[in-house]
């Protein structure tokens, strides 16, 4: 029996093995090669750095020398727009990219087996059949099992998964090569929207991209027939060429990048996957957990698929350990962990709003209407704990707080009488723990964090600061420097819910209250 049997050697899988072994628990990931069959590339951008830092590989990705990620140039709803970043990310192609996570994950302890994961029976401890390459039937049995499977599901497809039933999309991709790419672009990712579709390029090498069309399934007949299921109707040579046909006549619906196309040569037969959205039920029951694209799928968009595995990973991580170590808190943490996975697919979808929206105005085609009514009607509907900058613009009352604490000429704050705490769960270096957090009216789950500040601690620093200059001071002082815009988003969340009571009077403006706070900060440091 081996401590943790995780399924699939992807982003997700790999991770969570390396983080796992490198704890000291035993790890067998069954991970069955892909072959022959084409990678998708990947746009990873700066901020997954951290995530990978934080998790131990980052040296192992650098050492990899994948190709830069400098930011995006886009032409979106009709209106250009780019961005560019100081540090790079990575643009991968997924092979490489998993293959160097799983030696990562194998240096670590973990055993890698090549096999194909046939039935999880859930329990305590947990059953796995599988089947090796040569054909041999084996049996593990596992105190935990994690299905970091991706689409294919191999847990989460039996019951746990729900499809987007509004739209699916279907992706496909071939390579080019061209020795005249514009230098300044050579390390951007192009993105396009157009009529009924969008496209997207990312750059493998200074002449080597790979070129995406993103397309409905659902509208069109031939598109289903010749895509999703070509071996059915038609020859394999002739499903080939009907899909070439339609890659070529989706990027010539393109303005951008089909410009960038008029010297290049294509070195690849185009091929298609699904790229349909799709959520779980639950991500954590009886033993079971399922992790990265194997609980949610996001729209590829964002570029934060693999960022959104990797952190789904290290929380899966830090949950079995916290499990295996402590069973009197599984419950408590493999309830963290579903919530978690849900809220961070929620607030995925309320992102992708915004794009979906302002393409909906641009382009008159069912296409972008079905995608922003969708994911706005999901968005609107969907309860979360999570507080965004992007909450506070659409609170009216945390908006008022924000521009009165902003502008208020002194700032005077003391906890109200009733404020009401209880315990939720969070994590704490590789467990998970209970500690303090806010009940707040109108949100689902006690709430500890919001942009970064603990919430609790801001209550209990106001009962012993009478000025905000000295909260925050005292705030920054106890957990370093962070921003006075996140320390005075996190009061105005408080004073609107009425858990501070502003007891403003004329004193000093907001301008000296900043400076002040950050001199009485640096003074307590030093």
């Amino acid at each position: 029996m081996v401590d943790v049997f995780i399924i699939g050697g992807g982003p997700a899988g790999a991770a969570a093995a390396r983080l796992l072994a490198s704890w000291g628990w035993s790890v067998l990931i069954a991970h069955r090669p892909a072959g022959q069959r084409p990678s998708l590339a990947e746009s990873l951008p700066p901020s997954t750095r951290k995530v990978l830092g934080f998790i131990g590989l980052l040296d192992a990705v650098e050492a990899a020398g994948f190709h830069p990620n400098f930011g995006n140039i886009a032409r979106w709803a009709g209106h250009p727009r780019a961005t560019t970043t100081d540090a790079a990310g990575f643009h991968v192609l997924r092979a490489q990219f998993d293959g160097v996570l799983r030696r990562a994950a194998a240096a670590s302890g973990a055993r890698i087996v090549d096999a194909v994961v046939r039935r999880v029976h859930a329990g305590d401890p947990c059953r796995v059949d599988y089947v090796a390459r040569d054909g041999h039937v084996a049996t593990e049995w596992a105190r935990y099992v994690l299905d970091c499977s991706g689409r294919a599901g191999i847990v989460a497809r039996r019951g746990w998964r729900r499809r987007e039933p509004g739209y699916s999309t279907i992706a496909v991709a071939a390579e080019w090569e061209s020795a005249t790419w514009a230098q300044n672009e050579k390390a951007h990712t192009i993105v396009e929207s157009y009529h009924d579709g969008w496209a997207w390029s990312v750059p493998l090498s200074p002449t080597r991209r790979q070129f995406t069309v993103m397309i409905d399934t659902v509208k069109r007949r031939e598109r289903r027939d010749h895509i999703l299921r070509p071996f059915d109707k038609l020859r394999v040579v002739d499903a080939i060429s009907a899909l070439n046909v339609v890659y070529s006549r989706e990027l010539a619906k393109t303005s951008e990048l089909s410009a960038r196309l008029v010297d290049a040569s294509q070195t690849s037969e185009p091929w298609a996957c699904d790229a349909s959205l799709y959520d779980a039920v639950r991500a954590a029951d009886e033993g079971v957990l399922l992790v990265g694209d194997a609980a949610s799928f996001i729209e590829p968009l964002s570029s934060a698929g693999v960022k959104k595995a990797l952190t789904s990973a290290w929380r899966a991580a830090v949950v079995t350990n916290t499990c295996l170590s402590k069973p009197s808190m599984a419950g408590p943490a493999l309830d963290f962990f579903a919530g978690r996975e849900r809220e961070i697919y929620t607030e995925c979808r309320r992102r992708a709003a915004k794009f979906f929206r302002e393409a909906a105005a641009a382009h008159d085609n069912p296409f972008w209407s079905a995608r922003a009514d969708c994911v706005t009607a999901g968005s609107d509907s969907d309860s979360t704990s999570i507080v965004t900058h992007e909450d506070l613009a659409r609170d009216p009352s945390v908006r008022a707080a924000f521009d009165d604490l902003r502008h208020a000429p002194s700032v005077r704050l003391r906890p109200a009488a009733r404020v009401r705490f209880e315990p939720a769960a969070t994590i704490e270096g590789r467990e998970v723990v209970m500690r303090d957090a806010l009940v707040l009216p109108g949100l689902d789950a006690p709430l500890r964090f919001v942009a970064g500040v603990d919430l609790p601690a801001l209550v209990a620093l106001a009962r012993e600061c009478g000025d905000m200059s000295s909260l925050i001071a005292a705030y920054r002082s106890q957990f370093g420097a962070i921003p006075v815009q996140e320390l005075l988003t996190g009061l105005s969340l408080l004073v609107a819910h009425r858990a501070l009571i502003n007891e403003s009077n004329v004193s000093l403006g907001f301008s000296q209250v900043l400076l002040k706070a950050d001199t009485t900060s640096a003074e307590s440091s030093s």
